[in-house]
């Protein structure tokens, strides 16, 4: 059944967290705060011991010289099979796949917005400002992914059913300068015969561009895979016919933007 616990990590990080057993799989999730904006242990950090703070790791694993504004280091959900396998969404993974040397979206708020950092006097390097990954999950070597005409069966979740878990985690958010949002979250819910995920990447750049990189998982009771879906879908603001206001959250506008790229796997756990 669902256990909660309350735990303080050994980076002064208080931790919400909340889990649930269904079947093989063993779902948790954490929340937490906002990443900080500099070293909160510099003394410890300056040792030669490898104990650092979060900020200090982010800098040490990452190679983009900006991060999002708003970063959760500590928002994790976890789904852990019994056999040891695990899938995991955190968002240094995330940020990881973000390009370094890219052809940047060419608008004149990405000059302001680079401008507003806080190093703004240093030399600047080329990346992606919007923060654009095509993350789809962190995975244990012991989970086999093969390509599959299966696709989700949507009907089954529009069934009525119980609730039993459920959760939506912010990873990361950037405002990209007031002029759009740059977002990754994670959200699951479990129901008494399956659970259901999904992973987004959305981007507005305000009179531009709307992007999403969609990531579906989907598990029925007493199958021995799991079915996840990738979607890449994305639009011109000129070429969308709704109205702007439209554009500005997710839901609203997703279902108008063409698909570019849709991948189905599955996902075996390889015992």
């Amino acid at each position: 059944m669902i256990q909660i616990e309350d735990t303080v990590d050994s980076r002064r990080f208080e931790t919400n967290s909340n889990s649930i057993h269904f079947g093989p799989w063993h779902i948790s999730y954490n929340i937490s705060c906002i990443l900080p904006s500099v070293c909160s242990t510099k003394v410890v950090c300056e040792r030669d011991d490898d104990q650092f703070c979060q900020f200090c790791i982010y800098c040490k694993e990452l190679t983009i010289p900006h991060f999002p504004d708003m970063v959760f280091p500590k928002n994790i959900l976890t789904l852990t099979h019994k056999s040891g396998a695990s899938i995991n969404f955190n968002p240094l993974d995330a940020l990881k796949r973000v390009a370094n040397t890219v052809e940047a979206i060419e608008v004149a708020c990405a000059e302001a917005w680079q401008e507003s950092r806080p190093d703004a006097g240093k030399k600047k390097r080329t990346f992606d400002w919007t923060f654009a990954t095509d993350y789809k999950g962190t995975f244990t070597d012991n989970i086999v992914i093969q390509a599959t005409d299966e696709t989700i069966n949507y009907d089954i979740l529009k069934q009525k059913e119980q609730i039993l878990f459920y959760h939506d985690l912010t990873l990361f958010e950037d405002e990209l300068h007031d002029h759009g949002v740059s977002k990754l979250s994670v959200k699951i819910r479990v129901m008494p015969s399956c659970w259901y995920l999904l992973l987004r990447y959305f981007l507005r750049v305000d009179d531009v561009l709307v992007r999403s990189n969609e990531t579906r998982m989907f598990h029925m009771l007493n199958s021995d895979y799991v079915l996840r879906e990738y979607t890449v879908k994305e639009s011109l603001a000129k070429d969308l016919n709704i109205p702007t206001a439209q554009m500005k959250e997710a839901d609203d506008v997703i279902p108008f933007l063409p698909v570019k790229e849709k991948v189905t796997e599955k996902l075996i756990v390889n015992f």
